[in-house]
């Protein structure tokens, strides 16, 4: 199992930080299921840069976990 980081950014005010171990092969739409997310509403951000959410969870060499952010879609209409 590798730990992940996930910090969840709903708004700039209000930022709720989660720890979570998941197995290989785990795609960031996994977690987002795990975390009761629907991928619908957010945008899945490794290092800054949008992932699609069937790409599969990987660390980076020298690195026992990664950071992702999950930030909420406002939409108005």
């Amino acid at each position: 199992m590798m730990t992940i980081n996930v910090k969840i950014v709903v708004d700039k005010e209000k930022e709720e930080e989660q720890r979570i171990e998941v197995p290989g092969g785990y795609t960031y739409e996994n977690i987002l299921e795990k975390l009761g997310i629907n991928p619908v509403e957010v945008i899945v951000l490794r290092e800054g840069k949008p992932v699609p959410e069937d790409e599969k969870v990987a660390v980076s060499k020298n690195k026992e976990e990664i950071t992702i952010t999950i930030v909420q879609i406002v939409s108005s209409g």
